[in-house]
């Protein structure tokens, strides 16, 4: 009789194993906001991942294959949605755009590693996020901003932006459906560049964090969606700050069809300064009808945020 309690026992854990294995694989796909909770879970699905990986390395070492098996075909479910997947092929390059994002942390992040960074990596196309006009004077002064003649409206502008392109070639602000009635939080500016005589739309984001009310999240998020489908035909970049990852139902709907830059895997931008190293991708460089390559992330002093650098080439 113990022996069948203990087999009996052995069996429900299994089971156990497979049942947590697969709320975990099936996280990724939940699009509900549950009062909240959801959005705040799935930001850690990646790394909850570890916990399938690690019942299949249990039950292989237990002999229990099917088990092992059944568990490894659920790990690659949830797997799935975490990877880039990025175009294949190749194709001729026509131009290219090296585009740095950075959240400046309520503009009090270092002025001079910033500009420092800025001279160092020279980019065509300067996205900052959590910015004002004070930080902005300080890297002017430190020659940060030599070549990036052009730039949307100030941050603040009347409160409700706080987020700046800068570009080396000729831009224009364009009105969007990016306002801040439409994302319930900060306008997102948005601008046509040309780039190798092709029309490009650039956005710099700054979704509200689902930390505090998931359903503004989920309407900034619902706003970039809106707009990316209103220009379908037309290259795109979005930049910034989005508060979300791949383990986002809502955040891989709002911008499927676009390439992360940061490659196969999740590059962790965040947060850099409260744990040993950044254990979220929530700071993103995509785009559409692009290609990435020399994606890196490079920390900055007082703020929580990796500034994020690639180059975009059409």
């Amino acid at each position: 009789m113990r022996k069948d309690g203990q087999q009996q026992q052995k069996h429900t854990f299994l089971i156990l194993l497979i049942v947590i294995s697969a709320l975990i694989a099936a996280l990724p796909y939940v699009p509900w906001l549950a009062g909240g909770i959801v959005p705040k879970v799935q930001a850690f699905a990646s790394w909850l991942l570890l916990v399938p990986l690690g019942a299949m390395i249990f039950t292989l070492l237990k002999r229990k294959r099917r088990t092992a098996i059944a568990i490894g075909v659920l790990l690659i479910i949830g797997l799935i949605p975490q990877v880039h997947f990025a175009p294949t092929g190749q194709s001729e390059t026509t131009g290219e755009l090296r585009v740095l994002s950075f959240n400046a942390y309520r503009a009090e992040a270092s002025s001079n590693e910033l500009a420092a960074l800025i001279k160092e990596e020279q980019p065509d196309l300067l996205i900052l996020v959590e910015t004002n006009e004070r930080l902005h004077q300080d890297i002017t002064s430190l020659g940060a901003l030599d070549g990036l003649d052009f730039r949307t409206a100030p941050a603040p502008a009347g409160g409700v932006r706080d987020t700046v392109i800068f570009s080396k070639n000729p831009m224009t602000e364009i009105d969007s459906g990016l306002r801040e009635q439409d994302t319930g939080w900060f306008a997102m500016p948005t601008v046509e560049i040309e780039v190798a005589q092709q029309r490009v739309l650039v956005a710099g984001v700054h979704v509200y964090p689902p930390l505090n009310d998931a359903k503004q999240w989920r309407k900034g998020l619902s706003a970039m969606d809106t707009w990316v489908h209103e220009h379908p035909q037309s290259p795109m970049i979005l930049a910034g700050d989005f508060n979300s990852t791949t383990g986002h139902r809502l955040y891989r709907d709002a911008v499927a069809g676009f390439t992360e830059a940061s490659g196969l895997l999740p590059q962790s931008t965040w947060p850099q300064t409260m744990l040993p190293f950044p254990v979220l991708e929530i700071d993103h460089i995509l785009g559409r009808g692009v290609r990435f390559a020399q994606t890196r992330t490079t920390p900055v002093t007082g703020s929580d945020h990796l500034a994020v650098h690639a180059t975009a080439r059409f």
